[in-house]
């Protein structure tokens, strides 16, 4: 989300879960990615709630799911509930800043991925994908699968 400021194609405080930010989240996946985990952007995207930075505007008919505290387990059934994301004005604010939004990516990258500050800079630099491992083809198949349900 971080390279989407940068780069100015997030200029107001609504993020939604678009195929660009997808596009995005699976770059990063591609080079610092796990085994351990799937390459599925709706997790981070409807778990973050839990995060008191990161808020979610539920489409009409679905304000419920977010009062009952039901985990949505699918790109679908979060892109069906989820009208978009918005961040703490606090936060925004600083994304918008160049300096600032720097600073706090080296804060992230450090706590995340301590060492790999110039790799992640050098990421996001980069329009591509890197070759996934062997492991990781079969998990980026089924989740690419799953998408084109949604």
């Amino acid at each position: 989300m971080i390279e989407l400021f940068d780069r100015e194609e997030i200029q107001e405080n609504r993020i939604a879960l678009s195929n660009q930010l997808n596009q995005t989240f699976l770059k990063y996946w591609s080079y610092l990615g796990s085994v351990n985990h799937n390459p599925d952007i709706s997790k981070p995207f409807f778990h973050m709630k839990s995060g008191k930075f990161w808020h979610l505007m539920m489409n009409p008919g679905f304000e419920s799911v977010l009062a009952a505290k039901v985990k949505l387990k699918t790109f679908a059934e979060v892109k069906r509930a989820v009208a978009y994301a918005y961040l703490d004005e606090d936060l925004f604010d600083f994304l918008i800043d160049a300096s600032i939004r720097e600073s706090l990516l080296a804060t992230l990258v450090g706590r995340w991925f301590p060492g790999r500050l110039a790799e992640v800079n050098r990421i996001l630099q980069l329009d591509e994908f890197q070759e996934p491992p062997g492991y990781f083809l079969e998990a980026y198949a089924m989740y690419m699968e799953r998408l084109n349900e949604a």
